[in-house]
């Protein structure tokens, strides 16, 4: 854990709750970033974040749907890269609650721990 970058996403207006809104995962977890959603369409305002899942059986993945301001994809990836490999620590990505995101593109998130 010492010297790991986690990524904050928090996908809901009010405090984590435990409904799956939230997630804290280690940086080394992404798998990639895509243009689209989790069934594969392209979506001209969505990233789509994949990570590998918790529970070690090599088949398991998550994913966080980032809302982006259409027409800013490419410079929504590019930020959301300079905070992923800019910081030794902690950095929230995108927090629906405080409207705090990595990127001035970025507009919300969706979590989704087991896809």
């Amino acid at each position: 854990m010492k010297g790991e970058t986690y990524l904050y996403f928090n996908g809901h207006t009010a405090e984590p709750a435990a409904d799956d809104k939230s997630i804290l995962i280690p940086a080394s977890k992404v798998l990639g970033i895509t243009v689209g959603a989790a069934n594969g369409t392209v979506d001209a305002d969505a990233l789509y974040l994949s990570f590998a899942g918790f529970v070690n059986d090599n088949n398991s993945k998550g994913a966080v749907v980032i809302a982006v301001t259409e027409g800013k994809l490419k410079e929504a990836m590019d930020d959301l890269a300079a905070a992923i490999n800019g910081s030794d620590d902690f950095v929230v990505i995108a927090d629906d609650f405080k409207k705090t995101y990595c990127s001035p593109h970025i507009t919300g998130c969706t979590v989704d721990s087991a896809v």
